[in-house]
């Protein structure tokens, strides 16, 4: 017999996708007695409450908390065995259950992961942010967007953190290896992300959102090379700022240290999608740019996540 499977669907504003989400995890080839479609409304102020209410899925209203404790709210509710994560702006093809779920079962010891494709329409920013095989995705721990685990050992490990604003899911990872449980994550189990950032002001705004947990959780900062390499930059860059007028030399030094820490970041990211530079050598200016808007955002981040630190110690 097939597990009974609850899909969690954790929402904030998401009247563009929220059809588009629903519609794909509806029309699933597991069969529809099998399982059941939970959303999670988190105090949207759009009309995605009322889009939802449309289809034939269960809804719950948990405003003003933090995403971690969306998701676990959503796990509280569901009656299935098996759990799976998934965001409101992502899209699953028709066999997406019946493939993760069969997988899954496969091992007792195991939960599993997938990433995020481009949809058509990408433009710039979304190709050049989500480098990799036409646009297929395979991230280095498991992503909120696509998770599929056993009830029992979801509840094993507590859940999602329900302190963090961001990066929930990587931490959640963590606790899971911690405890030995087996993770595999595969690009056949992707979903379409439709919500990447399309412009300069939301890509920017997305990595300061994703940055402000840093000084939160310390140690595993610690052991991030993004982290070190977003501090040498937002450092370097207020030293450069500082000094243009008093030193020139000092300035001329720490901007080089910003654009060196920015094709550092452009150099990992390439090497991490496994393909060569060349590849992208008719837009590795773009590439270039889009590093140091990411380096920009998570620096505001870092300052707001120190801003708050300091704030809550007073």
């Amino acid at each position: 017999m097939k597990p009974y499977v609850s899909v969690v669907i954790p929402a904030h504003n998401e009247e563009q996708h929220i059809s588009a989400c629903l519609s794909s995890l509806l029309n699933q080839s597991y069969g529809a007695d099998n399982y059941e479609v939970l959303v999670v409304d988190n105090g949207s102020n759009d009309n995605t409450y009322a889009i939802a209410t449309r289809y034939n899925v269960k809804i719950f209203s948990r405003p003003g908390i933090k995403v971690g404790a969306v998701r676990n709210a959503g796990a509280e509710e569901a009656k299935g065995d098996v759990l799976v994560f998934i965001d409101a702006d992502c899209v699953a093809r028709p066999d997406f259950l019946e493939t993760g779920v069969n997988e899954l079962m496969l091992a007792e010891n195991l939960v599993i992961g997938g990433g995020c494709n481009l949809p058509a329409n990408a433009n710039w920013i979304e190709r050049l942010w989500l480098l990799g095989t036409e646009g297929q995705n395979k991230p280095r721990h498991l992503i909120g967007a696509c998770i599929l685990i056993r009830k029992n050992h979801f509840q094993h490990v507590g859940g999602f953190d329900e302190n963090l604003t961001s990066a929930e899911d990587s931490d959640f990872h963590n606790k899971l290896s911690e405890e030995g449980i087996s993770i595999k994550i595969d690009t056949k189990h992707n979903v379409v992300h439709l919500g990447n950032a399309k412009t300069v002001t939301q890509f920017i705004a997305r990595q300061r959102w994703h940055a402000e947990n840093y000084l939160r959780r310390p140690r595993k900062s610690l052991k991030d090379p993004i982290f070190w390499i977003t501090n040498i930059y937002l450092i370097a860059l207020l030293i450069a700022i500082i000094s243009i007028s008093s030193d020139v030399a000092l300035s001329a030094a720490s901007f080089f240290v910003v654009i060196l820490a920015a094709f550092t970041l452009t150099l990992k990211r390439i090497r991490r999608a496994e393909t060569r530079i060349s590849v992208y050598k008719d837009e590795i200016f773009k590439l270039f740019i889009l590093d140091h808007l990411y380096l920009i955002g998570r620096s505001l981040g870092l300052l707001t996540g120190l801003k708050s630190l300091f704030n809550f110690k007073v």
